[in-house]
């Protein structure tokens, strides 16, 4: 009786060594597949997943709408947009990534190469041929709209080169690179792409200001961003929107001026 059950258990134990045991978790189905986009992906089921609404498809990145300014230190209209648009905007709207800010000064003036240097003509005069060198090369050494939009936001108040001054001091920036910039070899350079770049415009610019958004003007894009920034800037974003914006749309009694700039 002992050797029988020695035997049995033998033939047993044979059995069971012998039963593999499936350890691949892709074969437990959707349930393991959907749980998320690696499982799918290590499985090769990602648009089973994805068509069958297992997985929520992933969405890019919303983009801020760039707002580009060609303009000029000394223009009446520019200063306005400046100061009554883009700056409140900048405070309002721009910790919450909806947009980007570029500005050009240069505006309707013209250049020409004499020697080693370029010259400026500007429409009001010398004085603004400096202010654009000097608001170009804080722009450069600044370059984060944190830094340069209270600096040209100060200036464009009341343009002056002892303005200039007065506000880096107020705002604890260093005058020193900026004047040195301007006075020397690398703001002329600078102006002179900054230059370059306006007379590459498409369409070519006819006036100051000259607002180009996401690479793109129109007479409808200008209208709509000089009459009021905010609300441009909040109809226009793919993203969630701050209370910012609704309180500006409640200013209007919800009534939008603002034009799509997609579809404009």
């Amino acid at each position: 009786m002992l050797t029988l059950n020695l035997l049995l258990c033998a033939v047993i134990g044979n059995v069971v060594s012998n039963v593999v045991v499936d350890t691949d978790p892709c074969r437990l189905g959707d349930s393991y597949w959907c749980q998320n986009e690696a499982n799918a992906v290590e499985c090769g089921v990602l648009e089973y997943c994805k068509a069958n609404n297992f997985i929520t498809q992933t969405k890019e990145a919303v983009k801020p709408i760039q707002i580009d300014l060609y303009y000029e230190s000394l223009c009446p209209g520019c200063r306005e947009f400046i100061t009554t648009q883009l700056y409140p905007a900048y405070q309002k709207l721009y910790s919450y990534g909806m947009f980007e800010i570029g500005l050009f000064p240069y505006g309707n003036a013209g250049e020409s190469k004499r020697g080693d240097e370029w010259k400026f003509e500007c429409q009001h005069g010398t004085l603004e041929c400096q202010l654009n060198l000097v608001e170009t090369c804080a722009l450069h050494l600044l370059s984060h709209p944190n830094q340069f939009m209270p600096f040209i936001h100060c200036l464009e108040t009341k343009p002056s080169v002892a303005k200039a001054k007065s506000c880096a001091a107020s705002l604890k920036i260093e005058w020193g690179p900026i004047s040195k910039c301007y006075e020397g070899s690398e703001g002329n350079f600078l102006e002179h792409q900054i230059a370059v770049k306006t007379d590459a415009l498409k369409p070519p610019h006819q006036y100051v200001p000259w607002i180009v958004v996401d690479g793109k003007h129109t007479e409808k894009i200008q209208n709509a961003v000089q009459d009021d920034l905010v609300l441009f800037i909040c109809g226009n974003y793919k993203g969630p929107t701050p209370d910012a914006c609704n309180k500006a749309l409640e200013s209007k009694q919800g009534k939008r001026c603002y034009k799509d700039a997609n579809n404009a």
